[in-house]
């Protein structure tokens, strides 16, 4: 048995029928920022409150151990010790099969590749896959559809999530899907691979989207806010003029700017009970000691 590391789903659950845990009717995925964001070149991306998009009708699913079979029914290993690429890439992948686990309801669950693609530069390296999980109706698309009705794609990343805290720790035995169009596929579209040595960008970014100003997996901000976020290494570089926010680190807010406009304030998302430490009249001016991203809001 493949377990997966259990992973948040910021969905609400869904009531499950007595008795049937071990053959669930899950439902879609909630994908409630639909439009194409995430991979600017800039910066400037759409926050949200999901960590990844991956959900079962709101049952968390984790990150899927390393190893499955392919197409054909051998046995494969994902690459999570690559420092070119992330953990599934390339064509060889779509038709394997994989073991997930629903860690809530302690069930396993079948889940497929179906089809995939590379991403266009820069993010060439990267495929996004059609990814599928099996339940007593059949195949269902684990990513959900957007808008126009197709199925929202995944893609690899290296490393878990905790599920109390949304901390990521990198690991040889597990890695994450990541749904498109949601915080932790999009901060690595922005440029923030693990596999390139930018785990501390990667896990400040999704911090920042999510404004989980005390790093504990609370969420201060609102689907489709708009931000802009450049990194201590510029592969990201500030392109707007707008009003910082703060400063960020892989354990939530470093320093948030007095007089900046903060999220929870102009979102009425209340307060988190770490803010008042964390006004400084200087924040985003420079990066400071573990520092890696800093934001700005329009």
């Amino acid at each position: 048995m493949i377990r997966l590391a259990p992973l948040l789903a910021l969905s609400a659950a869904c009531a499950v029928e007595p008795g049937s845990d071990d053959e669930l009717h899950y439902g879609e995925v909630d994908n409630l920022v639909e439009s194409g964001n995430g991979t600017s070149l800039n910066g400037t991306s759409l926050n949200g409150t999901s960590l990844n998009g991956t959900s079962l009708n709101g049952n968390a699913l984790g990150a899927l151990g390393v190893s499955g079979h392919n197409s054909s029914g051998g046995s494969v290993t994902a690459a999570y010790g690559s420092t070119t690429a992330p953990p599934l890439a390339g064509s060889s992948w779509v038709g394997s099969t994989w073991t997930g686990y629903v860690a809530n309801l302690a069930i396993t669950v079948p889940i497929k590749i179906v089809s995939g693609n590379a991403l266009a530069a820069p993010n060439s390296e990267v495929w996004e896959y059609e990814i599928q999980y099996q339940n007593s109706a059949g195949w269902q698309k684990l990513c959900g559809v957007d808008g126009g009705g197709a199925a929202i794609k995944a893609i690899s990343v290296a490393g878990t999530w905790s599920a109390t805290t949304a901390t990521w720790a990198s690991s040889t035995t597990q890695f994450t899907l990541a749904c498109r169009q949601k915080s932790v596929a999009k901060c690595v579209e922005l440029g923030y691979k693990s596999y390139k040595g930018y785990s501390n960008q990667m896990a400040s970014c999704v911090r920042m989207l999510r404004a989980d100003y005390c790093g504990n997996n609370v969420s201060y901000t609102l689907d489709g806010q708009l931000v802009n976020l450049w990194d201590n290494l510029g592969i990201q570089v500030d392109s707007q003029t707008w009003t910082k926010e703060g400063a960020w680190a892989p354990t939530g807010a470093k320093c948030l700017r007095t007089g900046g406009k903060i999220r929870y304030v102009t979102l009425g998302t209340g307060t988190p009970a770490c803010a008042a430490a964390l006004y400084t009249s200087t924040c985003g001016d420079s990066f400071g000691s573990g520092q890696y991203i800093i934001n700005e809001i329009q």
